[in-house]
């Protein structure tokens, strides 16, 4: 997976004068569908880059959650499965 450094690095220059990234940020469809993109980005809690020549670049990071428990028969910590994780908030309450 390339970083974003890499991502950026590569970006070619725009030509002197090119006016296609000027008529990209009054295009009304672009904008958009650029915010749409953005927006659901961010509600993910990722980060966010809107590059000069219009790309979008989005980055984050997936929450994983094991639980383990401590088995006392078995003497040895158990992962737990989402049905073995409710079974024991029931037994708790």
């Amino acid at each position: 997976m390339a970083s974003v450094k890499d991502m950026i690095d590569n970006i070619p220059e725009p030509a002197e004068g090119d006016s296609r990234v000027e008529d990209l940020m009054q295009d009304p469809e672009y904008l958009r569908m650029s915010s749409q993109v953005i927006q659901e980005a961010l509600k993910k809690g990722f980060d966010v880059l809107q590059l000069e020549n219009g790309d979008i670049v989005t980055t984050g990071t997936k929450v994983i959650v094991t639980q383990y428990h401590w088995d006392e028969k078995k003497n040895d910590m158990v992962k737990l499965t989402n049905a073995q994780r409710k079974v024991l908030e029931k037994k708790k309450k």
